[in-house]
Parts: structure tokens; C-alpha cells; sequence
């Protein structure tokens, strides 16, 4: 790097470090997304950051993840609701100016029973700077999203489930229209659900999830799918499995499908497979898919024209609709040559959009 160009990073920086003493960002931490954007922060900046998130084992969170996390808001059988706001006050958000809120989640109040819409007043008469921060179905349309790709999850998934998220969406974007807040999205096909917004990339650490070795090197490739949900099925699982079963009783291909693991298992599951079959109906990718991207994996999805268009570059993603997902799958395995070219450019992308720089820059306006 240049000395001009070390100067300029210096300035821009202090402009960060002279209005920031302290940034936040919770209390959803899904995928540990809060702790590694409160890392790139404190990393890229050099001001102090925490990820804070709600107690473990509270009835909306998944179990089988642990993600780390540097602050926890107290639980409300704990701490009743008149102590929540000094509990979170002087525990979780001590010495913070400027705070980051994912999924509409409260910050104050109790989660299930209100929205960050209730807390916001507060938060900024506590003198906070607030920004929000969407993940995907807090904020998505489902209508608009089944007119862009017919074979989205939505028109497969429970109506009642498709009901209660598409109410939750249309409020959670009316909150945001609303309050006036910042508002970032996780994934980049959000942009299209909230023009306003900002890509704020999905971040994770490359060398935790570098493996030895590039792959499609065997005759016979290891293929690894490993939903991290299947209630409601959003992954497409149950079109991916058949044809992964099928081409592994043909000794085609191996197929790992390894249940739920341990987030701290991840990396070496990964490291063993050749292809990593993401997800083929959301028409974008996320943290799994980055993941495989940094290991240097062949990853197979589907990203719709319409979210690549809105990306600063496109991933190195095989698409793979539903419709042509076998005749995909066969195409790798008939021409691995070709596809381990591809799988060998996700690390490059990775460090790009998603080792944390890319969106601690994304959020240099709000921190400055």
C-alpha cells in the first residue's frame, strides 16, 4: 500500500474514531454476524465494538449454534421489566454512541412482545446514534419475491408460516420507512425489497475456514448439503437430496449429509467436501455459502439476475435452479476441470466482499 494511500485510510479513519466512542450491533447475532461486524469494526477503525446478544436458549433461537458474543441482555424471568432499560443501560451498552440493530429486534423491551419500534425513542434520548439491520425474511416480500423466481420457498412453504412472515416483513419495512433510521441488509437481494438500503456483506474470518488442497481433485467429488433449517424447507432440500442420494448409489459422487453439527465444526466439515450445495430457491447466498467460498469449495445455488445486477461483481456460484439442478450436478461431475477453476476464485471473492472490510466500510457514513 502507498504512503498516500495509508494517509488517506489514516484520515478517514479519525473521522470515524472522532464521532465514535462506541459501536454496538445486536441482539439477533444470527450466524454470529453481530460478533464478526463488531470485529471488523473495532479492526478497521480502531474504535471499541461489541456484539450483544439475547440469553441462550430463549424459544425463538435454533438450537445446536453457539455463536460468541461479548455482552448478553438480560433474561426478563431474571430481570423484570422495570430493570431491563438500567440492566441494558449500564451492562450491554456502556460507553456506546453509536448502535447497529438486527431483525427489528428490541433492545429494551421483551423480545416476542415488541418490535425495535418501541424502543427507538428511548434509545435516542439515551443519545444513541441507531441504525437497522435486516437479515432476509424480517424484511423480504414474499409476493414480490414468488414474481421474481416462481420456484421461491414461498410458494412451497406452510401458508400460515407465509402469512405471519409476510406481515412481519411489510411492518418491519414500514418501521424502517418510518423511523428514518440507517438501514442496512445482510444480503444483497434485500436491496431489492428496500431500495433505500445498503449492503452491509455477511462477514466471516477467511483463515478460520482456509482448508489445504483445491478441490474436485478426486474421480468421484464429496458433496456436502447441510441445511441449517429444514422447517420451513427454504434450502430446496427436498429436491437437492434425491439427486444427491441417486448420484451416490451410482457411485457418482460422496455424499456427506451430516445432520446438524456444531458451528465449530464447520471448517473441517467443509475442508473434506469437493461441492457445497447451498441453497436453489432464496435466488441469493449467505453465510454458508461464503464459507465454502473461503475454503476454496465448489459451491452450488442460485443467485437470480436481478440480485447479481445490484453486485459491485458476481460470486463464484454455480446456479442451479430447481428445474436444471440434476442436469447441473451431472455437469460437474462430468467436467471437475472446468468447475475447480471456478471453486478456486472464492477465496479471492471472500477477501473482496467478506473478511469484514467491506462492510465495516459499508458502514463508515452512519459511523461518520
Amino acid at each position: 500500500m502507498s504512503g498516500n494511500r495509508l494517509e488517506r485510510q489514516r484520515v478517514r479513519s479519525s473521522q470515524v474514531t472522532a464521532t465514535v466512542r462506541g459501536f454496538a450491533v445486536g441482539p439477533a447475532n444470527y450466524a454470529g454476524q453481530a460478533h464478526q461486524w463488531a470485529r471488523a469494526v473495532q479492526r478497521v477503525f480502531g474504535v471499541p465494538a461489541v456484539a450483544f446478544a439475547f440469553p441462550d436458549r430463549l424459544p425463538f433461537q435454533r438450537g445446536g449454534f453457539r455463536f460468541p458474543v461479548d455482552r448478553r441482555l438480560p433474561h426478563h424471568r431474571v430481570v423484570p421489566g422495570w430493570g431491563r432499560v438500567a440492566w441494558t443501560r449500564h451492562r450491554v451498552l456502556r460507553g456506546v454512541t453509536h448502535l447497529a440493530v438486527d431483525a427489528f429486534l428490541p433492545v429494551y423491551g421483551r423480545p416476542g412482545l415488541v418490535h425495535i419500534d418501541a424502543d427507538y425513542d428511548r434509545l435516542r434520548r439515551d443519545g444513541l446514534a441507531v441504525a437497522l439491520i435486516s437479515h432476509g425474511t424480517d424484511l423480504r416480500d414474499p409476493e414480490a419475491h414468488i414474481r421474481r423466481h416462481p420456484f421461491s420457498y414461498y410458494a412451497s412453504a406452510p401458508q400460515g408460516w407465509v402469512a405471519t412472515t409476510a406481515d412481519r416483513a411489510r411492518q418491519n419495512r414500514q418501521i424502517a420507512r418510518e423511523l428514518g433510521a440507517p438501514l442496512f441488509v445482510s444480503t444483497p437481494d434485500l436491496l431489492l425489497d428496500a431500495g433505500w438500503a445498503t449492503w452491509l456483506p455477511v462477514s466471516i474470518d477467511p483463515v478460520v475456514w482456509a482448508a489445504d488442497g483445491p478441490a474436485l481433485r478426486d474421480r468421484v467429488p464429496t458433496v456436502l448439503h447441510r441445511p441449517s433449517r429444514t422447517s420451513p424447507p427454504i434450502k430446496g432440500t427436498e429436491i437437492i437430496e434425491p439427486v444427491l442420494l441417486d448420484l451416490a448409489r451410482r457411485g457418482r459422487i460422496r455424499y456427506l449429509n451430516p445432520g446438524l453439527v456444531p458451528n465449530e465444526a464447520m471448517p473441517a466439515l467443509i475442508a473434506r467436501a469437493d461441492v457445497v450445495v447451498d441453497q436453489i430457491l432464496t435466488g441469493s447466498y449467505g453465510v454458508a455459502a461464503v464459507e465454502a467460498m473461503a475454503a476454496g469449495r465448489l459451491v452450488v445455488g442460485y443467485v437470480g439476475e436481478e440480485t447479481t445486477a445490484v453486485m459491485p461483481e458476481p460470486p463464484p456460484i454455480v446456479n442451479a435452479p430447481p428445474a436444471t439442478f440434476a442436469d447441473v450436478m451431472a455437469g460437474i461431475v462430468d467436467d471437475r476441470e472446468r468447475y475447480a477453476g471456478l471453486a478456486a476464485q472464492g477465496p479471492g471473492f471472500v477477501r473482496r466482499w467478506h473478511d469484514g472490510t467491506a462492510a465495516a466500510e459499508a458502514l463508515r457514513p452512519f459511523l461518520s
